[in-house]
This record gives structure tokens, C-alpha cells and sequence, in this order.
């Protein structure tokens, strides 16, 4: 069918106007997740040890700054007056002398709660509780907060009210301490965050979760490539954590996986083990020129379908999404072009510079093939490519000459 893009006319003016500015980074947040890989199996240990073998292996150097907990890091139930209680068995030292610790390697450090009366696993959650937690994560020195949304049916509010609980929280915590955290939201069980989301949160789930698998990260892209209106600096679409390292994604699949989310401006959340991952893997993950446009401080708008490919311009299609996409990076001379293949065999790409709107028809770009790491030449009104394997991309900077 033909998604009707009408409603993303207000996008613009969502994000122009409207994002919430706390006064935190613009660009996407960058850093590391358990939930994927780990799920409820986490303790002290391992965080301690991902964070070491990150800045070892040079993530914190790429851009990776925050080390998040997710869900299983508490007990069931609250103590006698009413503060979240951290399981002594998985956490012994507790969350204060961890926070430091990885503060002290040159991270920040992030935590999720639900607002909900449990969270997903069924441990103590925020519902009615928001300021007394917002006050215990920064005390405990926190610097980013995922907020879920499972078993919230108690409440009778809308999503919007719901997570602005957290917003107005956070708010009168920092007019408290003078300390901000980063809060991202995850909406259950419709998904239009990126809707109302903008002056509520700096980003928001905008997709039900990924799976290790190329047909989920080609559902959740599809999605993503009609709604890139609504993000913008301080505001992300989040197409949920990263999960290159994980199942029997191809490396052709990691490297798309990582384009996609990157240059779709969202945010960058290892989930894997990283003891493990391969050194291949690992340069996929740490590309400084695809990084560079996720972090990208002077252009805010991801990039954005301009050409389907396939398919007619518009369709939606969680299983062959739009395939060129095009955006400015740094300013309006250089525009980012990326192209996946979604057959299943190998093609070339070709395209008019009359397609993208961020291309001049009667300009010459000189362009740059962001994971050869090679200059191509000096290109005009028309650009081609050979030999893309099946499901792999590319990734361009095309700056225009004078």
C-alpha cells in the first residue's frame, strides 16, 4: 500500500519549535545497552568489564560514551519509604560507587525504568513514583534514563501524559541539583511517539523491538523512512538498540544495520558482548566517517528517502524499503547519499542528481565512498555504481564544486 504521508507536514515545525532542549547533546546518544545480548543476566562484573574492554577496544574514542543498564538491575518491590531498592546480589558495591567507576574511565551512565507499576520483567516501576526516582537516579549519579512502558495500564492518561510525568521530573530535579539526564522513552503498544514525543523527550521509540534478523531491521527501516520529519537536534526517531554482533547477521547486514541507523539520526546503542565481537565487526561499529554524520552538530535532519528504487516512490514495504536516501551533511555544499540492496542478488546503483533534493542538477560533486575510504572522482548530473552484494550498501559524500 501507499503510506499517506500528509501528517508528516508538522513534523518540521515539531522539531523547529517545539523539541525539548534540556540543555544536553543535540546529536543521537551513543553508547551501549545490555538488553540484547543479556537481558536479566547482568551484574556489576559485566558492566564493569564492557566498559574496560570499550575504551580498550576504542569505542569510547568513536563516540560510545554512555553504558546503560536496562531492566533486572532492582528488587520486586520498594523499601519501607518508597525508594527503588538495587539487588545487593547483582550489584553488591551499588550503583553510586558503579556510576563513578565509569565515570572514571570517561563514560556517562545510564539506567531504565518503566512507567508502569513493574517493569518489563516484572521489577518495582516508576507509575506514581517519577520524582522520588528522578531524585535517586541523579543522586546515584546517573546521566541518561530509558522510561518503558509495560504494565501501565492503571493509568487512564494518554502516552503523551504519561511519559510527560518523567519530563516535568527530570525538570524540577534539575532545578533541585542542577543535573539533567538524557530520557528516552519506549511507547507500548501503538507506536506514533515521534508525533508528540519532540517536547517530551530526546528520543523515542518509534518501532516494536528489533531482533537479531535482517527482515525485523528492514521492517523497522520502512517505518523510519516515512517519519524522518519528526527528528531533528535534541529530538531522535530511535529505531531501537544495535544488534551487529548478535545472531547470523552477514557482515554485509552489520554494515547496513549500522548505516541505516546512523544516518537515519538514531541513536547508537552497542547490545552485544563485546568480548566477542570480530575485529571486522568492530570496524563496522567504529566507522569515523558514517559516525560523523550521526554526530553531525550543524545539520539536525536525518537522511531521507528520495528515490525508492524499486518500488514507486512512497510504497510501504516492511520487506524492500525505500533504497537511496539523501540528506546535507555539515552544511548545504555536501549532501550524504546512501543506497542498500535489498535483493537478494547483486545490482548496480544509478541515479540522477535531479532525484535528490539535496543535489544541484547543474552542479559537479566530488565524491567520496564513506566505507572504501577512497575519493571516486569528480561526478556531474548523473552518478553510478557496480556491484553491490545482496543486502549490503553504500555510503557518499558528495561535495559540491565550484
Amino acid at each position: 500500500m501507499l503510506f499517506k504521508v500528509a501528517l508528516l507536514a508538522s513534523g518540521v515545525l515539531i522539531n523547529s519549535v517545539f523539541a525539548w532542549d534540556n540543555g544536553l547533546q543535540k546529536a543521537p546518544a551513543m553508547g551501549f545497552n545490555t538488553w540484547n545480548r543479556f537481558a536479566c543476566n547482568i551484574n556489576e562484573a559485566l558492566i564493569r568489564d564492557t566498559a574496560t574492554r570499550m575504551k580498550d577496544l576504542g569505542f569510547l574514542t568513536a563516540g560510545y560514551n554512555y553504558i546503560n543498564i536496562d531492566d533486572c538491575w532492582n528488587t520486586k518491590s520498594r523499601d519501607t519509604s518508597g525508594q527503588l531498592v538495587v539487588d545487593s546480589t547483582k550489584f553488591p558495591s551499588g550503583m553510586k560507587n558503579l556510576t563513578d567507576f565509569l565515570h572514571g574511565l570517561g563514560f556517562k551512565a545510564g539506567v531504565c525504568e518503566d512507567q508502569g507499576l513493574t517493569t518489563c520483567a516484572g521489577f518495582a516501576g516508576s507509575l506514581n513514583h517519577e520524582l522520588t526516582d528522578a531524585r535517586t537516579f541523579v543522586n546515584w549519579g546517573f546521566d541518561y534514563i530509558k522510561i518503558d512502558n509495560c504494565d501501565s495500564g492503571s493509568f487512564k492518561g494518554t502516552n503523551p501524559e504519561r511519559f510527560q510525568r518523567w519530563t516535568d521530573a527530570l525538570t524540577q530535579v534539575k532545578a533541585e541539583t542542577g543535573k539533567m539526564l538524557f530520557y528516552s522513552l519506549v511507547e507500548w503498544q501503538s507506536f506514533d511517539a515521534w508525533v508528540w514525543g519532540p517536547p517530551i523527550a530526546n528520543s523515542w521509540r518509534m518501532y516494536d523491538d528489533i531482533q537479531a534478523n535482517w527482515p525485523r531491521i528492514t521492517q523497522i527501516l520502512n517505518n523510519a523512512s516515512f517519519i524522518g520529519d519528526h527528528s531533528n537536534f535534541h529530538a531522535h526517531n530511535d529505531l531501537d538498540m544495535l544488534e551487529n554482533g548478535n545472531g547470523a547477521l552477514t557482515l554485509a547486514e552489520q554494515r547496513s544495520h549500522f548505516t541505516a541507523w546512523a544516518l537515519a539520526k538514531s541513536p547508537l546503542l552497542i547490545g552485544t558482548d563485546v568480548s566477542k565481537l570480530s575485529q571486522d565487526s568492530i570496524a563496522i561499529l567504529t566507522n569515523p566517517e558514517i559516525i560523523s554524520i550521526n554526530q553531525d552538530n550543524i545539520i539536525g535532519e536525518p537522511l531521507k528517502p528520495f528515490f525508492w528504487g524499486k518500488n514507486p516512490d512512497g510504497t510501504w514495504d516492511p520487506s524492500f524499503p525505500a533504497q537511496y536516501w539523501s540528506g546535507y551533511w555539515k552544511d548545504q555544499e555536501h549532501t550524504a547519499i546512501m543506497y542498500i540492496n535489498f535483493n537478494e542478488r547483486t545490482v548496480d546503483l544509478n541515479f540522477t542528481f535531479s532525484h535528490s533534493p539535496h543535489l544541484k542538477a547543474d552542479k559537479k560533486y566530488a565524491v567520496r565512498d564513506l566505507w572504501k575510504h577512497q575519493d571516486k572522482g569528480i561526478v556531474a548530473n548523473f552518478f553510478f555504481d557496480g556491484s553491490i552484494p545482496s543486502h549490503d550498501v553504500r555510503a557518499y559524500i558528495f561535495t559540491e564544486q565550484p
